[in-house]
């Protein structure tokens, strides 16, 4: 049975390798991100894989609250249900703490944790009036073990796995699971514009991630942990 997915950040990297294994379980998709031409580019990619039908492309930012709001109402106007919702957008920066401006804190812990309790509190009221649902939330291995130069990248990411943990026992009698997922260092632009020197092979592929996402999507697994 075809599921209506939202995936955060879904023009590139994880959320876009996420969209494509959801497109080929034979899910529907909405994607989005702040830049229209982003969007456009993505969505001609993904039209290739599945009928146009299945896939939204929308425009929004995740740290704007009537942006979340707008994306939920498209997504229910076009599909009339949310069954899965990935919180994947993230940012990050690479910098001792003392040369992190006080924009830069604020723009990654509002992209990755206030972006995430944006549209899980926008999706549980639709989510429990369905009597089920999925939220799954993509943290990273530095939300469980903090590293130097990461601090604010580190408590975004921790937040979001206390943030998973909090609301799944909130809605444990409701027929909701949510999870998070705390993938190393990926092979993203992400990664590559922090500068950071690691080899190829070092670094998981967006697909082994997107891989696990569809898995956690099963809704098997016990709510609350990664």
């Amino acid at each position: 049975m075809s599921r209506i997915v939202i995936i955060t950040g879904s023009t590139r990297g994880i959320g876009f390798a996420t969209a494509f294994e959801f497109l080929r379980n034979g899910d529907q998709v909405v994607i989005f991100c702040r830049h229209q031409g982003h969007v456009k580019q993505a969505i001609d990619q993904l039209q290739r894989l599945a009928d146009s039908q299945k896939v939204l492309g929308l425009v929004g930012d995740v740290r704007k609250r009537e942006d979340v709001r707008r994306i939920v109402r498209g997504c229910l106007k076009s599909f009339g249900q949310i069954d899965i919702l990935v919180n994947n957008a993230g940012i990050a920066a690479y910098k001792e703490i003392e040369k992190i401006t006080e924009e830069q804190w604020d723009d990654i812990l509002d992209t990755n944790l206030k972006g995430t309790f944006l549209f899980v509190r926008e999706v549980l009221p639709v989510m429990k009036k369905q009597g089920r649902g999925i939220i799954i939330n993509v943290s990273s291995l530095l939300g469980a073990t903090g590293m130097a130069n990461f601090s604010a990248y580190c408590a975004s990411k921790f937040g979001v796995i206390g943030l998973t943990q909090s609301v799944a026992d909130e809605v444990s009698a409701s027929g909701i699971r949510i999870y998070a997922v705390l993938p190393g260092a990926v092979d993203t632009r992400l990664s590559k514009n922090l500068g950071l020197e690691m080899k190829p092979s070092e670094l998981l592929k967006p697909e082994e991630v997107a891989r696990r996402i569809l898995n956690l999507a099963e809704g098997k697994k016990r709510s609350g942990h990664p």
